[in-house]
């Protein structure tokens, strides 16, 4: 039992807690988020970072009447144990249970979904602008970390905040990492003032005695406001904020609940936008963590099944947790990591890019292996994009590794900056698909939709490994615009000795069969392997087909497969509309019309996806083995 935490109900419940409450409750916090995390995964060291953080937040603002956002919210655990979610915490990021981020309908404390950075500095200005409007008396506070500032969306809201000149507090979670360490000449600048070591004790003598200088004449007047302005940029570090209309503050320790809460209170009255610049450590409270906080970004299965267990005060075992088995066989991702290195041994032309992802994209050996032609552009998909199209004009071979839910971040730039320029980047879409537990922000439902329709652009999708490193390599050499997508899964094994050549929109027959044809995309080939292997059983012998591509589409090959066979069943892991299906009936419906009818889509329907692990999402979708095979069988039935 948690002294504090099964007695809290809301953020109410702690407003009362005096500074030795405040500390035990921190503990508990990390106690009940570390036990959670081992179990379920999900992000740890963010959330072990902003503890005495949210305390305070939740200390001094009174949620939800006051908007509290958190930028990306992975690091919302300690706000849903203070928000009433303590109870359902063991369900984190498991199917139909609480979110691994803020999410709106789970709790009125939870202004919005957040799972991408660089989004609530421009949220958090709306909700403030809006409560001006309506004459409404709360506050709008958005925390946002300083990996996440430098998003060209959150300077955006930054400039726009100091235009319009609304009350708004945002809190910059500065603890110097992002999913991986931090790049950029703006973590340099906040470096500076982080430690900078005379500015807390001389920021405010400086400003007092400066605004005390006498102005006597009118050119004595203008050069002492000039020698004002040079004074506070030589010894107020911070002036990047109050320059673009901002009252900045800080560096306060995030770790010092009750700095925090005095600060806070200080702060908070300002009818002006305000930054309060709040240092933490990524990790705090857990030492291997602070060690390697890349590691223990996020974590799971580190506790032995005794620790995860936790006991009451009468020695009951309470809420026994089993720890999963960790995942077997080779992920896409790692299959990607082997082939990028292999490519660039062989051509010194192949650049790498990520955005702050370099770990998780699978570029952390290209990275230390060829340390000059890799670019880490940070939480900038958008300036990624287009700094690829730079490389390629200039005459080497980009591919950049993101993932499918974060490359929608740059649409604009890859129509405009990459496909009209028609410099052959390669976009490597890792997450491409269901993604299980991470959940509706990070589903990479969308991306051929959101690729399909600008011209240039070709679409590849490997149905293993041997053939993602020969996507790859094809990719590179081709001269094409191309993005190739793979899923948050475990390879399957390879359908044959050696993979055909890759030939641009050709796909290729796997197996032959009567009745029925499978038409897949991706990893989903290996998926009606497994439906057809059932649907054997039945004396149904379906033709699998490979499409390799979804654009260009393989129109002859699913021609002759219509020709030869009742109904041919497209198969894709992403949602319908716009997506592989749609693109096989546009080409049929521009070549053979008269095949429409044998067509089925099968994919995702057109919602959005909660967490859960992928294996239930494609049940839920009709997309496993057993789903793909069900409905062919149904299908069958209507049309004999």
């Amino acid at each position: 039992m948690y002294k504090h935490l099964d007695a809290i109900t809301g953020p109410a419940d702690i407003k009362s807690f005096g500074p030795a409450e405040r500390k035990e409750l921190a503990e508990e916090i990390r106690d009940r988020i570390m036990r959670v995390v081992s179990k379920n995964g999900g992000h740890f060291g963010s959330n072990f970072g902003v503890v005495e953080l949210t305390i305070a937040l939740h200390t001094v603002f009174n949620s939800p009447k006051d908007k509290i956002l958190f930028d990306t919210s992975h690091q919302c655990y300690p706000h849903k144990l203070l928000t009433g979610r303590h109870k359902e915490f063991d369900s984190l990021r498991t199917y139909q249970g609480i979110s691994g981020f803020c999410h709106k309908d789970e709790s009125e404390h939870d202004v919005a979904f957040a799972g991408h950075a660089g989004t609530i500095a421009s949220l958090t200005l709306g909700v403030a602008a809006a409560a001006d409007i309506q004459n409404e008396d709360n506050y709008s506070v958005g925390v946002v970390g300083d990996s996440s500032i430098v998003s060209g969306m959150s300077f955006e809201a930054l400039n726009h905040a100091g235009h319009i000149r609304k009350k708004y507090l945002l809190i910059l979670n500065d603890n110097d990492m992002a999913i991986s360490y931090p790049v950029g000449g703006f973590h340099r600048y906040l470096d500076k003032v982080r430690t900078n070591p005379v500015y807390k004790e001389f920021k405010k003598d400086v400003e007092s005695l400066l605004d005390k200088v006498p102005l006597i004449g009118e050119s004595l007047h203008d050069g002492l406001l000039h020698v004002k302005d040079a004074l506070k940029h030589a010894l107020i570090p911070g002036r990047l904020f109050e320059d673009l209309g901002l009252r900045y503050f800080g560096p306060v320790d995030g770790h010092d609940t009750e700095a925090l809460i005095k600060a806070m209170n200080a702060v908070k009255d300002f009818e002006e936008p305000v930054l309060l610049h709040v240092v933490t450590k990524k990790g705090a409270g857990w030492a291997p963590a602070l060690e390697d906080p890349i590691k223990w970004h996020a974590a799971k299965d580190f506790l032995k099944e005794e620790e995860v267990t936790k006991k009451d005060e009468s020695g009951n075992e309470e809420g026994k947790l089993e720890v999963p088995k960790p995942a077997v066989g080779p992920r896409w991702t790692k299959i990607f990591d082997d082939a990028i290195v292999e490519l660039a041994e062989d051509d010194e032309k192949v650049i790498a890019l990520t955005a702050a992802m370099p770990g998780g994209t699978g570029l952390s050996r290209f990275a230390r292996m060829f340390p000059n032609r890799f670019f880490d552009v940070g939480i900038c998909e958008q300036h990624g994009t287009a700094f690829a199209s730079g490389l390629r004009y200039a005459g080497l071979k980009p591919v950049f590794a993101v993932y499918s839910t974060f490359l929608q971040r740059s649409f604009d730039q890859v129509v405009h900056d990459v496909a009209i320029q028609n410099n052959p980047v390669v976009f490597c879409m890792d997450r491409g698909g269901l993604v299980g537990a991470d959940g509706v922000t990070h589903q990479g439902l969308f991306d051929i939709s959101y690729l399909r329709g600008i011209p240039r652009m070709v679409l590849l999708a490997p149905k293993d490994g041997p053939e993602l490193r020969a996507m790859l390599r094809w990719a590179v050499d081709s001269g094409e615009i191309c993005g190739i997508r793979w899923p948050r899964a475990s390879v399957p094994r390879p359908f044959h000795e050696e993979t055909a050549p890759i030939v641009l929109g050709e796909g290729e027959v796997i197996h032959e069969g009567e009745d029925i044809c499978f038409f897949a995309y991706g990893a989903m080939v290996d998926l009606c392997q497994a439906a057809r292997d059932m649907l054997k059983r039945d004396d149904i012998q379906p033709t699998l087909v490979n499409a390799r591509f979804a654009k260009p589409f393989p129109v002859e090959l699913l021609i002759e497969q219509a020709e030869k066979h009742r109904l041919v069943f497209t198969v894709e892991d992403h949602v319908k509309a716009g997506g592989f299906g749609s693109a096989a009936l546009q080409a049929l419906c521009e070549t053979r019309p008269d095949l429409l009818p044998k067509i089925r889509i099968l994919g995702v329907e057109d919602k959005f996806i909660d967490h859960g692990d992928r294996s239930i999402q494609l049940r839920d979708q009709g997309l496993d083995a057993a789903g793909l095979a069900k409905t062919v069988r149904e299908a069958m039935l209507k049309v004999s």
